[in-house]
């Protein structure tokens, strides 16, 4: 009878401990951190909803939760390193951190340097003001990217800014080039050091419009000011990662496994939902 007793409760024990008592990767080895026992991050905090940080000095986003989590299922404490988005990755190839956890879009130039494991989806998009119809009388079909000419050449000869050194400077400079190819007058491209100086420049009157990714432009609408509007939204859809340097594969592979274990257990998709975010349909990355 005992034995039984014993038994039944061990089962029990099992049915009802918390989802983290069972999802604890395996400990890093020695080298796959900068610090024992820390997981140091890299990310802009001047991009909200993926990271900002409050009027109070809290810190909080779509990352601070995602990686917050990601930290515990590896049983680490996490430290972040706030750096205007174009010091990112140099500051990670320096080792002053382990990882990115910030907004910042897989590309074939990255994936040389980095390990990058994919982790949400979104797409880039144009803020207005209300007032204005730039921008928002051309037709597009998010996925084609070739759809939204009309939208972009609607800007030229425009003062539009743009955060430095990221995927949409690219590609709001590409289409630039195109408009220019084609005898149009290209985008006067102002770029600034973070998304907020970039939105900034568009509330100050320096630009007519602000090019950036779309949760965070409407982020800033919803919350902050509802002066101004989204023209267009989901051009290069695109998926964001954490990035590791490309030794690392460790780092890379236990993100891989907490992500997992986060899906299963509904953590992940929690957090997609309050932050307004799309899924990917795999965390595996490119070796």
């Amino acid at each position: 009878m005992l034995k039984t007793i014993r038994v039944l409760t061990t089962a029990l024990a099992v049915l009802i401990a918390p989802a983290a008592a069972f999802a604890q990767p395996t400990s890093l080895p020695s080298g796959a951190l900068v610090q024992a026992g820390k997981l140091t991050l890299g990310a802009d905090f001047a991009a909200a909803p993926n990271q900002f940080i409050k009027t109070n000095g809290e810190k909080d986003g779509l990352n601070v939760d995602m990686c917050g989590e990601i930290g515990k299922r590896l049983n680490l404490r996490v430290e972040w390193e706030n750096l205007a988005f174009p010091g990112l990755v140099p500051g990670l190839q320096a080792q002053r951190f382990d990882a990115l956890c910030t907004a910042i879009f897989i590309n074939p130039d990255r994936l040389r340097v980095m390990n990058m494991v994919p982790y949400v989806q979104w797409g880039e998009g144009l803020m207005v003001p209300k007032a204005t119809s730039l921008g928002t009388s051309c037709s597009f079909k998010s996925g084609e990217n070739a759809s939204y000419a009309g939208c972009f050449d609607e800007l030229s000869g425009k003062a539009v800014s743009v955060a430095a050194g990221g995927t949409t400077n690219r590609n709001l400079q590409a289409e630039s080039d195109r408009m220019k190819a084609a005898g149009k007058a290209p985008i006067e491209i102002r770029a600034f050091d973070t998304n907020a100086d970039a939105i900034q420049a568009i509330v100050s009157g320096q630009a007519v419009a602000a090019y950036l990714n779309d949760p965070q432009a409407a982020f800033f609408i919803n919350r902050t000011n509802d002066n101004f509007k989204l023209a267009f939204t989901g051009y290069a859809s695109n998926q964001l990662a954490l990035a590791t340097l490309k030794p690392n594969t460790t780092l890379a592979d236990a993100f891989v496994r907490a992500l997992e274990q986060m899906k299963a257990d509904g953590a992940y998709n929690s957090i997609l939902k309050k932050w307004g975010v799309a899924p990917v349909a795999s965390f595996a990355y490119a070796k």
